[in-house]
């Protein structure tokens, strides 16, 4: 990531926090200790999965449980069937999963909806953050990156790019029969499907004849109650906002009972839902004392304090797993500690604006250290990246 893409993004983390010091709401508080209580009940419970399964089932959903990425793939790519364009929208089991890769060399059409990850794909960039992806990126190398492919001259104004690709997503969606979304939470009393989000493409999403969602197991929570109390955390931390602009909730296909009060069923699309809950070493985790890692709800704000973040961006991390935490899990889901985990600063910023206060720096520490003198070794490196980069940046601000 070069410098300008720094800037970008330290401009756009200050207006998430502006945002944040805004809207901060009397009594957030203790939603949080709600949101840690519920997430140290439901993660690794494999009873309540269970349970959240057969309540799926009764609501007419077709759920599997992939235990390994494989499996998981397989599965979508047989639900698929025949279809060649698939519309997708954001999630990030499945970019963990390599999803739309994998069904483009199986030779389908595979586009994102959402803006962002859209623009991502046209580009064939790196993301910056789990809820807004180009987020490093400013609106003059975007226009540039899309008028080359779409073949027409597009302005550096947000509208105007937003305007184009908008016109690719929508054209896109008339021809696709089978849409992919991701889920924020699986609810085990309901049986239920939540899924959040500020653009308003899910909708058109899972209104395809088949609705495929592809999501974890560590999404699981008790109730509808304490998925939406996640729900408002996570879009505080990651955007700033009280509630986001739509919040989806899918408890089967569509039906009626308007007759003889009665249930019909498929009046509307999807005719049919498909659930993939996906473990992808989940449960090894768990079982092996990581399943502090599984309780995170994605939101960033970790990354918008992270002082190595705020300096070299997503060089701090690995694909889409960004920052500490992001190359924690991806080092103990390929059980071998990455490199980037030595530009820990362990300063503590992460743990002290997550939400449900997990301790990364410690995990890091037990990853990457054998020792004392091995962690001061890490240390002192860590922080000289840190202030040379700094210093980078601040003689190119002077000279400008």
């Amino acid at each position: 990531m070069n410098n300008e893409e720094v800037r970008a993004l330290r401009k756009a983390f200050d207006s998430v926090k502006e945002r944040q010091a805004q809207n901060l709401l009397e009594g957030f508080s203790d939603r949080t200790k709600r949101l840690i209580l519920s997430r140290d009940l439901c993660v690794g419970n494999e009873e309540l999965l269970e349970h959240a399964i057969v309540n799926l089932r009764k609501n007419g959903i077709k759920v599997y449980l992939a235990r390994e990425k494989k499996e998981a793939l397989e599965i979508i790519l047989e639900e698929i069937g025949k279809e060649k364009t698939i519309v997708k929208s954001k999630s990030n089991v499945t970019k963990e999963l390599g999803l739309t890769k994998f069904l483009e060399k199986k030779g389908l059409i595979v586009v994102e909806t959402d803006i962002g990850d859209r623009i991502l794909q046209i580009l064939d960039a790196k993301p910056s953050h789990p809820t807004g992806p180009v987020t490093h990126l400013s609106a003059k190398e975007i226009a540039k990156g899309i008028s080359k492919y779409y073949d027409l001259p597009v302005t550096q104004t947000p509208e105007d790019i937003v305007k184009i690709v908008k016109a690719d997503i929508v054209s896109n969606l008339e021809k696709a029969k089978i849409g992919i979304t991701g889920a924020n939470a699986i609810t085990a009393e309901e049986g239920s499907i939540l899924m959040t989000h500020n653009e308003g493409n899910i909708h058109e999403v899972m209104r395809k004849e088949k609705h495929i969602v592809v999501t974890s197991i560590d999404k699981i929570y008790q109730d509808i109650e304490d998925a939406v109390n996640m729900i408002k955390i996570l879009s505080f931390n990651a955007t700033g906002s009280i509630i986001p602009s739509f919040l989806d909730i899918i408890s089967g296909i569509s039906k009626t009972a308007d007759v003889e009060k009665k249930f019909v069923k498929g009046i509307h699309n999807p005719s049919e839902i498909v659930l993939v809950l996906v473990d992808n070493k989940r449960s090894d985790l768990a079982r092996k004392g990581f399943k502090e890692l599984l309780k995170c709800i994605g939101c960033g704000n970790c990354l918008l304090h992270c002082p190595m973040y705020n300096t070299i961006g997503n060089e701090y991390a690995i694909e889409s797993y960004l920052g500490g935490k992001g190359l924690a899990y991806y080092s103990l889901y390929t059980d071998e500690p990455h490199e980037k985990l030595e530009l820990c600063l362990r300063c503590g910023k992460c743990r002290e604006n997550c939400p449900l206060e997990l301790d990364i720096p410690e995990i890091i520490k037990n990853l990457r250290s054998t020792g004392v003198s091995s962690e001061f070794y890490y240390f002192l490196k860590s922080h000289m990246v840190w202030v040379y980069y700094q210093s980078l940046l601040r003689l190119e601000a002077e000279k400008k």
